[in-house]
């Protein structure tokens, strides 16, 4: 698995940075998006929900995958 960086974007269009842990494709033709097995901000650890959503139980914000950060 490799860490990566992905901007987000929450419920109220706010960005922000996350580290996303990717799964390994297998050679397989899968987009990013759903090779994400976990996005970190700000030391909280996000699992994402069957929309590929992910929700923060701690303050309720939804986040989005944008895109990837150089």
């Amino acid at each position: 698995m490799n860490n990566i960086k992905i901007k987000v974007k929450d419920q109220f269009e706010d960005e922000n940075i996350a580290v996303a842990l990717i799964r390994k494709a297998n050679d397989q033709n899968i987009p990013l998006f759903k090779r994400i097995e976990h996005i970190e901000i700000a030391g909280d650890i996000i699992l994402p929900n069957m929309e590929l959503l992910y929700e923060n139980p701690k303050d309720g914000r939804i986040y989005r995958f944008i895109e990837v950060v150089n």
